[in-house]
C-alpha cells in the first residue's frame, strides 16, 4: 500500500521535533550556572539521546519489501562451519541439519581447534574436515583458510551453534540472479529462550528477545537503504565478491560488520530476507553474554579506526550515515551513567541541572517524555519495549564505556568465543557496577526524605523529582540483579515448548496402564509430560512419540512430579505432569527427536509467540469476539485428539483451543476444507467421540504445519457405532462440564 509507513514515519517526525524543541528551550532557558558541571552533563547526555534517536529512526524509516525469487539450479555451494573449542554434540545438530538443507550443496568443518575426535566425527556426518596449524586471526582466519582449500562458487556460513531449516538455500540463493549481490544475510533467532535476554508469557502467548529490535525491524529497513550488513552466521556469499575484497576481512574482531563495508565500497549490494532460517544458541549465563557484547561493542566502535565509514570511498550516503549509526549505538553508555547517577547527586550534592523546576519547565519535561516514549513505541511498529530495553541498558552501560575507553586507549581486542555450555552461576563481580548503583540510588532517596522531612530543604519539587528518577533507576537495578542471579535448572541441554501427542504405558502382571498424553516440553534427552491417569514412579514407562510421519518408541524413567499452578484443585485430581528421562535411545532416534524439535517444533512456537497486533487491533478483537457476539467462545486448551479414517486411527493430534461448537488443531499433513472428520477427543474426565466439519485449513509454517479448524456436526451416543469402537461413557453433557471447568477453572 503507497501510505503503508506514513502514520510510523508521521511519527518519527511529530517526535523528532518536540526533541528538537525540547533541546532548544533545555538551552536557551533551563541551563543552572550554579552548577554548571552537573547541568552541561545532563544537557550533554539529552543531545547525544538526540542525535541517537535521529540516527536510529533514519534506520528504521522503511522496511525494504522482499519476495524470495525462485532458487537458481546448478550452482556450487559450499557450506562452511567454524569451531574452535564449542561441545562436538552442539556441532553434530548443526552439521546434520546442514546435510539435510534440500539444495545440493557440500558441507566442511572448519576446526581451529585441531580436535582429532572431531575430524572422526565429521566423516561419520558426511561432512569435511578442514584445520590450520596456527590460529591467525581467529574466525576471520579460519574462513579465509577455507576459501583457498575449497572450489564453491557461493559460501554458506553458519556458526557452530547455528541449525538451519532444510529450506535455507531454496529461500536465499535465487537472490544471487543479480550479478551485484554480494551476499544475503537472514535472521539471527535463539531457540533456548529459558536464557535470560528473553521474556515468555505463557498465558498471552508473547515473546521478547533483546536482538528483537534489530532482527526484526532495523535490519529490513536498512535493506531498505542497501545497508544491511553480514552479521557472523546464517548467511550466503558470492565467493568472487569476497576474493575482490581479499576474503573475510581481518585487523577488527568484528569482521562481519568490516567485511560489509568492504564489500559495500567496492560496489557490490547486500541482501537482508527476513524469515527466520536458522536457530542459534544464546549465551546462557551474564559472563559469557557480556563477553559476546563486549567483543560487538569493541569492534564496531573500532570502526572508527578502521575503514571508518564517513571516510571510505565507495559509500553512498545513507550507507554512510546507517553504519556510523552502529558505532554511534554502542556510545550509549556515557550518556546512561549520567542518567543513573544524576539523580542521587543532585539530592547528596544539593545541586540541580535545571535551573528551576517550575510549571514552565515540569509542562515541557512531561509533554517531551511523553511524546518520545510513545512516539518511539509505535515507530518501532510493536518491536519495541521501553522497560525492557532499559532493564538491559542497566546491565550492559559498563560494558559499553569499556569498549570505548579501550578503543580511545588504542588497546588491542582480543576474539573471544562466546561459551555455549552449562549455565554458570552469576559472579558478585559481575554486577558490581549495578550493586554500587543500587546503593546510590537507594542512599539518595533514603537522604532526600529525610531532607524533606527535618525541612533540610524547602525543595519539595526538585528533591521530589530526584527522589522518584532515583526510584526508577534503582528498580532498573534491582531488577536485573534479580533476574541475572536467580536459580535455574543446571539441564545442559535446552527442552523446547511444545505439545505433542505421546501414548504412554506401563506394563504389568495385571492390567496395563495406558491411555494418550500430550508433552510440555521435550529433547532428544527427555520430556516433560501431561497425563490423565497418575503413573507409579518405580516403574519404567513406555513412550510412543508422534513426530509427524515418524514414530519414536523407547522406555523412560520418571524423574519427578511437577505442579502446575493454573490446575483448579478438581483439576489436580485429573491431570498430573512428569518429567521423564529417554532410555535406550539409538544415536538415529535421538537425532529424529532433535530434527523433529528444530523443523517443527520450534516454528510453530516462533508462528505461537511471534509477533501480536497492535493494542487498538487486540481491542477490536476482544470486542468482536465477546460472548454477546459469539455464541461460544473458543479457550485455548490442548488436549489429545485422534482422527479416525475407516474405522481405524489415521491421524494423532494436540488441540490448540476446544469450545462446545468446534475445535482447532495443528496437522502435518494438509486437510481438505468441507472433509468430515471422526474423532476421539481425550480429556480429563474421559473420551467424547464426535464427528466435524473442516471448515478451514492454511498452512502455517511452510511444508509441515497446518492450522484446521472444525466444527462440531454430531456428538455420538454409547448406542451409535463410533461409541462401539472406543471405550468409556462421555456424553455430550459432560463434555460441557468438563469444558466450563477448564476454561473457568471453577466447579
Amino acid at each position: 500500500m503507497k501510505f503503508r509507513h506514513t502514520p510510523y514515519q508521521a511519527a518519527i517526525v511529530i517526535t523528532l521535533g518536540v526533541y528538537l524543541y525540547y533541546l532548544i528551550y533545555r538551552i536557551r532557558y533551563t541551563i543552572n550556572p550554579e552548577s554548571f558541571i552537573l547541568s552541561i552533563g545532563f544537557f550533554y547526555a539529552e543531545a547525544h539521546g538526540f542525535l541517537a534517536l535521529l540516527l536510529f529512526f533514519f534506520q528504521i524509516w522503511k522496511p525494504a519489501k522482499r519476495k524470495w525469487p525462485s532458487p537458481i539450479p546448478g550452482l556450487s555451494v559450499d557450506i562452511y562451519i567454524p569451531t574452535y573449542n564449542e561441545d562436538i554434540s552442539i556441532l553434530r545438530k548443526t552439521a546434520l541439519s546442514c546435510a539435510k538443507i534440500q539444495y545440493p550443496h557440500t558441507t566442511y568443518i572448519l576446526d581451529d581447534g585441531n580436535r582429532p575426535e572431531l575430524a572422526k566425527e565429521a566423516e561419520s556426518w558426511g561432512c569435511k574436515y578442514i584445520a590450520r596449524k596456527e590460529r591467525k586471526d581467529a574466525k576471520a582466519g579460519n574462513l579465509n583458510n577455507a576459501l583457498q582449500h575449497t572450489d564453491g562458487d557461493y559460501v554458506v556460513i553458519f556458526d557452530a551453534d547455528f541449525v538451519p531449516q532444510p529450506n535455507f538455500l531454496d529461500r536465499t540463493i535465487g537472490y544471487f540472479h543479480d550479478p551485484k549481490v554480494a551476499f544475503v544475510q537472514t535472521p539471527h533467532n535463539y531457540y533456548n529462550v529459558d536464557s535470560f535476554q528473553f521474556r515468555i508469557n505463557k498465558k498471552k502467548e508473547q515473546s521478547w528477545n533483546e536482538q528483537d529490535i534489530f532482527y526484526k525491524l532495523m535490519m529490513p529497513c536498512r535493506d531498505n537503504w542497501n545497508s544491511t550488513f553480514f552479521t557472523g552466521s546464517a548467511a550466503v556469499f558470492r565467493k568472487r565478491a569476497l576474493n575482490d575484497i581479499g576474503g573475510i576481512a581481518t585487523g577488527n574482531i568484528t569482521e562481519d560488520i568490516n567485511t560489509t563495508i568492504l564489500l559495500y565500497s567496492h560496489g557490490w549490494k547486500g541482501i537482508y530476507h527476513n524469515e527466520v532460517l536458522s536457530n542459534g544458541l544464546a549465551a546462557k549465563d551474564l559472563k559469557n553474554y557480556h563477553t559476546q557484547v563486549l567483543r560487538w561493542a569493541e569492534g564496531n566502535i573500532g570502526l572508527f579506526f578502521v575503514n571508518n565509514p564517513l571516510f571510505i570511498r565507495g559509500l553512498t550516503i545513507p550507507q554512510r550515515i546507517c553504519f556510523f549509526a552502529v558505532i554511534f549505538g554502542w556510545l550509549i553508555g556515557f550518556p546512561k551513567l549520567i542518567y543513573f547517577i544524576l539523580p542521587p547527586i543532585m539530592i547528596l550534592s544539593g545541586g540541580y541541572p535545571i535551573g528551576s523546576f517550575d510549571f514552565s519547565f515540569i509542562w515541557r519535561y512531561v509533554m517531551f517524555l511523553g511524546v518520545i516514549l510513545l512516539g518511539f513505541k509505535f515507530a518501532c511498529r510493536g518491536y519495541g519495549k521501553i522497560r525492557y530495553d532499559e532493564s538491559y541498558l542497566m546491565m550492559n552501560f559498563f560494558i559499553f564505556i569499556k569498549a570505548a575507553l579501550k578503543n580511545l586507549v588504542r588497546r588491542k581486542s582480543v576474539f573471544k568465543v562466546t561459551g555455549k555450555g552449562l549455565q554458570a552461576s552469576t559472579n558478585i563481580l559481575e554486577i558490581i557496577p549495578q550493586s554500587l548503583l543500587c546503593l546510590i540510588c537507594f542512599g539518595g532517596i533514603a537522604w532526600g526524605g529525610l531532607k524533606l522531612y527535618y525541612g533540610i530543604s524547602p525543595d519539595f519539587m526538585g528533591i521530589g523529582v530526584a527522589i522518584f528518577w532515583s526510584f526508577v533507576n534503582g528498580f532498573l537495578a534491582v531488577s536485573g540483579i534479580e533476574l541475572v542471579t536467580r536459580p535455574y535448572f543446571k539441564r545442559k541441554d535446552f527442552r523446547f515448548i511444545g505439545a505433542i501427542p505421546v501414548r504412554y504405558s506401563v506394563p504389568s502382571d495385571a492390567v496395563s496402564l495406558g491411555n494418550v498424553g500430550i508433552s510440555r516440553d521435550l529433547n532428544e534427552h527427555g520430556i516433560s509430560l501431561v497425563t490423565f491417569t497418575p503413573l507409579p514412579l518405580d516403574k519404567p514407562v513406555l513412550l510412543s512419540l508422534y513426530l509427524n510421519e515418524r514414530t519414536v518408541t523407547c522406555k523412560a524413567t520418571i524423574l519427578y512430579t511437577a505442579h502446575s499452578s493454573h490446575l483448579t484443585n478438581y483439576l489436580h485430581e485429573k491431570m498430573f505432569i512428569y518429567g521423564l528421562k529417554f532410555e535406550g535411545l539409538s544415536r538415529e532416534e535421538m537425532d529424529v527427536i532433535s530434527v523433529y524439535c528444530f523443523n517443527t517444533i520450534l516454528p510453530r512456537f516462533l508462528q505461537r509467540f511471534g509477533k501480536k497486533p497492535s493494542v487498538f487491533l487486540r481491542l477490536v478483537f476482544r470486542f468482536y469476539h465477546h460472548e454477546r457476539f459469539r455464541r461460544h467462545v473458543r479457550k485455548k486448551i490442548t488436549i489429545p485428539l485422534v482422527i479416525y479414517n475407516h474405522g481405524k486411527s489415521s491421524l494423532l493430534v494436540v488441540t490448540n483451543d476446544v469450545s462446545i461448537s468446534g475445535l482447532s488443531f495443528t496437522s502435518y499433513i494438509p486437510l481438505a476444507t468441507g472433509t468430515l472428520l471422526h474423532m476421539e477427543i481425550i480429556t480429563p474426565f474421559g473420551k467424547l467421540f464426535a464427528e466435524g466439519e473442516i471448515m478451514q485449513m492454511r498452512e502455517i509454517v511452510s511444508e509441515n504445519s497446518y492450522f484446521v479448524g472444525v466444527k462440531f456436526t454430531h456428538f455420538f451416543g454409547q448406542s451409535e457405532e463410533l461409541r462401539l469402537r472406543g471405550a468409556g461413557s462421555d456424553d455430550k453433557e459432560r463434555f460441557v462440564r468438563w469444558l466450563k471447568i477448564a476454561a473457568n477453572g471453577k466447579n
